[in-house]
């Protein structure tokens, strides 16, 4: 593969787990952003957030970005808000293929709690740090919807595993 594909899409949508899926099957490398910016940082997202601030955060990751874009034949998951940055999505689309994962609020409501859940990272995910999380998640869509229709290609993941999600990828990029 000589482009990249980066997943993006709100937070629940499955761009780690299809993403992990889809670089195994293609045998390619797997990054996920906001992992890999928190070994570097040594600091959570939440505390990026915190000492940063958003717009501090959001040059991390814009810097990050371009780093990782140097280098082709991957697959990236990226933070939900990479794509709201008009300079993020030059640096994809230069890079490769932008793939947007969906899903209903209500779906990522559930996904989103049922990970916390599992894993007690309740500060990892900050939709769920409000008393109206599904008003929350309805909002940042609806901001974050324009950014999304930008992508190359939009796949629905609210009833599919990630290995379905990372096979209908691949098929619809014909890899």
């Amino acid at each position: 593969m000589d482009y990249n594909i980066y997943l993006t899409g709100f937070s629940g949508t499955g761009k780690t787990t299809s993403g992990k899926a889809l670089a195994g099957m293609l045998r390619v490398t797997f990054i996920d952003m906001d992992c890999e910016i928190e070994n570097i940082q040594g600091k959570t997202i939440p505390q990026i957030f915190d000492t940063c601030g958003e717009g501090g955060f959001r040059q991390i990751e814009t810097n990050f970005l371009k780093q990782i874009s140097n280098t082709m034949g991957q697959v990236v998951s990226t933070g939900g808000g990479v794509p709201a940055l008009e300079e993020n999505r030059q640096i994809m689309s230069n890079a490769g293929k932008i793939i947007c994962l969906t899903a209903k609020p209500e779906i990522i409501l559930q996904r989103l709690q049922g990970h916390e859940d599992a894993s007690g990272e309740k500060a990892a995910r900050p939709m769920l740090i409000s008393d109206y999380p599904l008003a929350r998640i309805r909002r940042l869509l609806s901001e974050r919807e324009n950014f999304y229709s930008k992508s190359d290609l939009v796949v629905n993941t609210e009833f599919l595993e990630p290995e379905s999600v990372a096979r209908r990828i691949i098929e619809r990029l014909s890899l």
